[in-house]
């Protein structure tokens, strides 16, 4: 579960966008993430807890936050 409010933010631009069409809207956060963040960003998830989740399941983690700075152009060095 994603509770990013960045992430619903963008759902909700992309829906008004594509004048209401849910499954455009879905499509194009997805191509968002998938294509631009994945390729281009070094991304980072930040995952907490909720007390509404917390006694559900095994695992009550749930997505709070994601950072996504640009990747920079690095390459090792060797060490030898």
């Amino acid at each position: 579960m994603v509770e990013d409010w960045e992430l619903g933010a963008l759902y909700w631009n992309c829906l008004e966008s594509e004048n209401g069409n849910e499954e455009l809207a879905c499509q194009k956060v997805k191509e968002k993430y998938f294509d631009y963040m994945v390729s281009k960003c070094d991304l980072h998830f930040f995952l907490g807890t909720t007390q509404k989740f917390h006694n559900v399941g095994h695992n009550p983690f749930i997505i709070i936050g994601v950072f996504y700075p640009l990747k920079e152009d690095k390459t090792q060095l060797s060490l030898f």
